[in-house]
C-alpha cells in the first residue's frame, strides 16, 4: 500500500469515509432487494460495481467533476492533488488483468 496522503491529499475522501460510518445503508439496500425479489448481496454488488465504474462515467458526465477538479489542481500547481485524482481515475488498471498500457 502506498502513502495515503499521496492518493488522498488533505484527507477529504478519508473524512467522507469516516462520516459515512454514521449511516447504515443496509436497510435501504435490503428493502430494494425485497422489492425486486433478489438477494441483498446482488444489490450490494451492483452498488459497488456502479461506484467503481464512476471514474469512467465521470468522463461522460456533465459537468465532469473529476476533470474540473483535475484542471483546478493543475492550475493551482498542486501536483499532489493532481496525482491523487489521476490515481483515482486509474484505480484498478495496475491490478492483474487490468488494462494498463
Amino acid at each position: 500500500m502506498g502513502d495515503p496522503d499521496t492518493f488522498d491529499p488533505g484527507g477529504a475522501f478519508r473524512a467522507e469515509l469516516r462520516d459515512s460510518q454514521l449511516l447504515d445503508p443496509i436497510p435501504g439496500l435490503t428493502a430494494l432487494a425485497e422489492s425486486l425479489g433478489v438477494p441483498p448481496e446482488q444489490v450490494v454488488h451492483h452498488a459497488l460495481v456502479r461506484w467503481s465504474a464512476a471514474g469512467s462515467e465521470a468522463l461522460l458526465a456533465s459537468p465532469p467533476d473529476l476533470l474540473v477538479a483535475l484542471r483546478d489542481a493543475a492550475d493551482a500547481g498542486d501536483a499532489a492533488r493532481v496525482r491523487g485524482i489521476v490515481d483515482a481515475l486509474l484505480a484498478g488498471w495496475d491490478a492483474p488483468g487490468g488494462g494498463r498500457r
